[in-house]
């Protein structure tokens, strides 16, 4: 990393440290230190599916498209499955602070790493699924009282006749910012599959803007 690089990680990490860091924050963060961090899968295929987006061809498309399997033979065998988020909170919280260790700073605490979690799902949202050059699913910001949640929406065959929508989260954060009343016993989150969510920073605080 050269002196400007080092400049620049100083200064996105004294914002995570400050608590000024917003989601265009986190873009730019992202990319730096996965310049520094190919063999931290977790790091590098985040990187690589926000900057690509729906050209991504790499794990996390991979994942979907498992998940999506999963779905398909659900009826034809008797076996359940259980969706976890494609990169735990401790692999990105172990990728980032293993990179910024590198560079003689400390860690990242769990506060600050849900805030980037919670920035990367925005940014993430609306990234259309592709499969053969058509487009099959999407991906979208949902929230609910204890989780912010990046969930995709995709096309899933029953049988040769029959097609479906099977949505399922992909990553998720802990809700420290916004108070929502519960929809149902079971905290069904909000889906926003068309509206855009944005991330800002209000005084020293990550704040949820959704679009009338």
């Amino acid at each position: 990393m050269d002196t400007k690089e080092q400049s620049l990680l100083n200064y996105y990490y004294d914002k995570f440290i400050d608590n000024t860091i917003d989601e265009k924050d986190v873009y730019a963060f992202l990319l730096l230190i996965s310049n520094r961090s190919k063999e931290i899968r977790c790091i590098n295929q985040l990187a690589d599916f926000v900057a690509q987006r729906g050209q991504h061809k790499g794990f996390i498309k991979d994942y979907i498209f498992e998940i999506r399997k999963k779905f398909e033979s659900l009826g034809k065998t008797k076996t359940a499955f259980r969706i976890e988020d494609v990169f735990s909170f401790k692999e990105i919280k172990t990728g980032i602070n293993k990179v910024l260790a590198d560079f003689q700073l400390k860690g990242l605490e769990n506060e600050k790493i849900n805030d980037f979690v919670t920035c990367l799902i925005s940014l993430l949202q609306q990234i259309r699924i592709i499969d053969q050059d058509r487009e099959i699913g999407k991906l979208f910001f949902a929230i609910s009282k204890k989780q912010i949640i990046l969930m995709a929406e995709i096309e899933v065959s029953q049988n040769l006749f029959k097609k479906t929508n099977a949505v399922f989260p992909v990553l998720t954060a802990n809700n420290s910012y916004i108070d929502l009343k519960k929809q149902d016993k079971y905290d069904t989150p909000y889906l926003f599959t068309d509206k855009v969510i944005e991330i800002t920073n209000q005084e020293g605080k990550l704040e949820i803007i959704i679009p009338d």
